[in-house]
């Protein structure tokens, strides 16, 4: 294991993901949501580079509205507009999600800045998480399956139930990782990196 910064790990994600050639606003989001599951001692990088390799061989959507069990939605690049997209139109949203724990991490961000409250249902239609009060609650161990059907949707009010709250357990900025597939990353992260444009992200994912 390696201690990294915060800023390290997303800005190598970030270069990694546009290496693919993915658009640069997907690319960033990944980068967010990654920085955010580290900041909060989540596992994440056996996701990106499995989703790294998914994505190559076409393995994955991109779509919102397009997806299936073969081929389920990427919540590691399309998490934050999924999350956004349904806060807009205040609907309910299921398919199937590919490592749905970044989910949780677009559910927080967007419950602060657009001030909702989110929830997240299994294929049962049971709650695994929710945010209340810009506060996040999940039950971690439901969301391990690397693929799942799942219900997303905004509510006006979660009730605090059996779900743990998610913290933080890191005072710092930085956090452990495994160097073996840190290495890896940052392989591709070095492999073709392409500077930011001006690029459009519109109408990315539907």
């Amino acid at each position: 294991m390696i201690k990294l910064s915060l800023n390290e790990i997303y800005s190598e994600t970030y270069k990694a993901m546009r290496s693919l050639g993915i658009d640069w606003g997907i690319a960033k989001d990944c980068a967010v949501l990654t920085r955010w599951l580290a900041f909060h001692d989540q596992y994440f990088l056996g996701s990106i580079l499995k989703t790294a390799d998914m994505y190559k061989n076409k393995e994955i959507s991109l779509s919102i509205k397009e997806n299936n069990f073969k081929k389920p939605l990427s919540t590691n690049l399309m998490g934050m507009l999924l999350v956004e997209y349904i806060a807009a139109k205040k609907m309910v949203w299921e398919g199937y999600l590919y490592s749905p724990k970044f989910i949780l991490a677009a559910m927080n961000i967007i419950s602060i800045e657009q001030k909702v409250n989110m929830e997240l249902r299994d294929k049962n239609n049971k709650v695994i998480a929710f945010t209340n009060s810009k506060k996040l609650y999940a039950q971690i161990e439901k969301l391990q399956p690397s693929n799942g059907y799942f219900f997303l949707s905004i509510t006006i009010e979660n009730e605090i139930n059996n779900l743990n709250q998610i913290l933080t357990t890191s005072p710092q900025n930085t956090s452990y990782v495994n160097k073996k597939c840190w290495h890896k990353l940052k392989a591709m992260a070095f492999e073709t990196y392409v500077p930011e444009s001006d690029t459009s992200r519109s109408g990315a994912g539907y």
